[in-house]
């Protein structure tokens, strides 16, 4: 099935309601892939349906607008798209109506959540990826890559390793699109800090991470790569994962073969940094 000989005709803003009115009553229709359990969103993303969905969208808004107007490159089906650290494809179902179904690619670490993937959307494309060894695709494979709360996450050197292996595999000229912490954890961890209330339970990893706001602050601000290795579960051990913040002089020093054509740190937009760079 392609789901864009479907959806395509959809204006995006009938497209976006049409998943929030799913993901409301997931029970409603039948013609879109289902939802895994409210348990399984919320371990992976601390969000449920609707929230959940609503992040996937803006991401998808951000991302194929900068496509648009940031490369001035129009958007055709017959792109080739990558969700890098896919979970279980909340961010791939808001692009079934821009590309054909066979051109959308999602890889995970999570052996388990990748199962799911595909039992909720076989069409996709899903797999594993080893934590520390290159995509088995080939050189210039991929129009667009996207990758949604990993580098907030990365270690130094596996973040390395991921941006060098993501823009390998992106066409010349391509679009990669990811996001980090920025000022929305900042803002986060000073509440965190002044207040003890945290919103979501991961949060206690700031102050299990981290020995001060200030300390934080004064580290981002100087353009230094801010980590603190928490841990995510058994494939991701602490050394590799935790909380990251990559400031955009950073980025900019250290992005080999990508150029950086926009930044978005506005949490009241997006609660996490999102960086719109160029394969050259």
């Amino acid at each position: 099935m392609d789901f864009y000989a479907r959806f395509r005709d959809e204006d995006d803003a009938s497209w976006e309601k049409l998943w929030l009115d799913y993901a409301a009553v997931p029970t409603s229709r039948d013609d879109l892939p289902r939802f895994p359990p409210a348990e399984v969103q919320q371990r992976l993303h601390g969000t449920t349906f609707e929230r959940a969905m609503s992040g996937g969208l803006a991401l998808r808004h951000f991302t194929l607008r900068f496509v648009r107007q940031g490369l001035h490159t129009h958007v055709v089906p017959e792109m080739k798209i990558l969700d890098f650290g896919c979970g279980w494809g909340r961010l791939v179902r808001t692009f079934l109506k821009d590309f054909h179904t066979q051109n959308i690619f999602a890889t995970d670490v999570d052996r388990e959540v990748i199962e799911l993937a595909r039992t909720l959307l076989p069409q996709i494309h899903f797999k594993v990826n080893d934590a520390h060894a290159p995509l088995d695709d080939p050189d210039g494979s991929f129009d667009i890559v996207v990758a949604n709360s990993v580098f907030s996450h990365l270690s130094e050197p596996n973040y390395a390793f991921w941006i060098e292996e993501l823009t390998r595999v992106l066409k010349p000229g391509g679009a990669l699109v990811f996001t980090t912490w920025g000022q929305g954890l900042l803002d986060m961890a000073k509440r965190v800090f002044e207040t003890g209330e945290r919103e979501f339970a991961w949060q206690r990893n700031i102050v299990n991470g981290f020995s001060s706001w200030e300390d934080m602050h004064a580290r981002f601000s100087a353009g230094h790569f801010v980590f603190a290795g928490t841990g995510g579960g058994k494939y991701l051990p602490p050394e590799d994962f935790g909380i990251a913040m990559v400031p955009r002089p950073w980025f900019e020093q250290h992005a080999e073969g990508l150029v950086l054509r926009d930044l978005l740190d506005d949490p009241q937009q997006f609660s996490q940094a999102v960086f719109f760079a160029q394969k050259t």
